[in-house]
């Protein structure tokens, strides 16, 4: 059985070589540099990897493609990916892909929330992993919950791999693009528990702020193309909520003996409007999105 880890990589020259180090003990090894500026191909390719090399950072749901692309055409039974900066042990690796030769599974995800690993990431990254984590189990369905939704340490097997490359996705939100495409076509989704570390060079290429809420806004956007009731239903609250919140300012005076606040009773009423026009605006979308399905 064939097995090629994919590592994605962009200016990772003081790490990579060790991550294919460890983890050619487990399979062929492919680097996808995707435009470094650094000596991060020519450490990869010393260390034993095969290197794809982008000229222009095209983001990681384009390496990783490209690495899927590699190990379709080329036979590979299993698939895995780790990320090159450190965090993941490739050492790990066997514990990924046991369920997946037990044929348990079709992906198997390594968690940082299982089995209390999560005592060692820190409390920001927490409240971020939830909100993305929440958000990407309203798209799955059949109840599948997955407490780890944006980990880059994955293995699959070579029917997943093929549906994959039927994903479009661009930049970090690959990660939940492909479990909520996954979920969707019934492959068996499993999770088992890895351990991270954060106390790695080059731990944050891209702003975790603005990255957390990029992934996020795709995640909403997905939300309101499967599920838009859903969605407009929550706006919709949210904006009545609002329009309770000023009425009840507008009218406290009144009760008070003194004059109302008009502004405030006229904000109440667009709120009121937005509300209802938002609600309507969900179960058209919704109704529209049920005859596409069934089409």
């Amino acid at each position: 059985m064939k097995t090629l880890i994919i590592i994605p990589a962009y200016n990772e020259e003081l790490t990579i070589g060790s991550v294919v180090t460890l983890a050619r003990k487990y399979g062929d090894v492919l680097v996808v540099d995707d435009g470094s500026k650094d000596r991060t191909s020519e450490i990869a390719r010393e260390s034993g990897a095969v290197v794809i090399r982008h000229e222009v950072n095209g983001g990681k749901g384009k390496a990783l493609r490209t690495g899927f692309e590699y190990a379709f055409s080329n036979g590979y039974d299993f698939v895995v990916t780790i990320d090159a900066d450190g965090q993941h042990d490739p050492d790990e690796i066997p514990a990924l892909l046991e369920p997946l030769l037990r044929g348990e599974a079709d992906l198997v995800i390594g968690s940082r929330f299982l089995n209390g690993a999560k005592k060692n990431i820190p409390l920001y990254r927490r409240l971020g992993l939830w909100v993305l984590n929440f958000t990407t189990n309203m798209n799955l369905g059949d109840g599948l919950k997955i407490t780890d939704s944006q980990s880059g340490f994955r293995a699959m097997n070579r029917k997943v791999l093929g549906e994959i490359l039927r994903v479009n996705s661009e930049g970090y939100k690959v990660e939940s693009d492909m479990l909520v495409h996954l979920s969707e076509k019934g492959f068996r989704i499993r999770e088992v528990s890895i351990d991270v570390r954060y106390d790695v060079p080059n731990k944050h290429k891209k702003n975790p702020v603005r990255h957390g809420f990029e992934v996020l806004a795709g995640l909403i956007g997905l939300i309101g193309y499967k599920r838009p009731l859903l969605l407009f239903g929550v706006l919709s609250l949210v904006s009545f909520i609002i329009a309770a919140g000023l009425a009840y300012w507008g009218l406290s005076p009144y009760y008070r003996g003194e004059r109302v606040y008009l502004t405030q009773l006229i904000g109440a009423g667009i709120f009121v409007v937005i509300g209802i026009q938002l609600f309507v605006a969900g179960l058209m979308l919704n109704v529209l999105a049920r005859m596409v399905r069934r089409e």
